[in-house]
């Protein structure tokens, strides 16, 4: 991998993101090749992914750089299965609270 790189939004997570993004680059180059076997295909890289995504999360809650909301980012952009099932949940337990 070359010296040209997209640093993390915190320091303390770069490092784990270089690790997962070489892994990643090196997983996409094989996979773009026409003979790769794609329906076999699963991600090497995931749990780097994983591990770098939780480092960013953990001081997203704790450090809120420019006032980012994770669960408004999830909500808003995700908006992932999870999400609309807690804002079910929410719905029904503040119309109970009413009635």
């Amino acid at each position: 991998m070359n010296d040209r790189h997209m640093s993390s939004i915190f320091p303390e997570c770069d490092q784990l993101k270089q690790i997962y993004d070489k892994c990643f680059t090196e997983f996409f180059q094989k996979f773009i090749t026409p003979n790769y076997r794609h329906q076999y295909a699963v991600n090497p890289c995931e749990r780097l992914h994983d591990v770098y995504k939780r480092c960013v999360e953990e001081r997203l809650a704790t450090q809120r750089p420019f006032e980012i909301d994770l669960n408004e980012i999830r909500k808003e952009y995700l908006n992932t299965d999870d999400d609309k099932l807690k804002d079910r949940q929410n719905t029904t337990a503040s119309d109970a609270e009413h009635k």
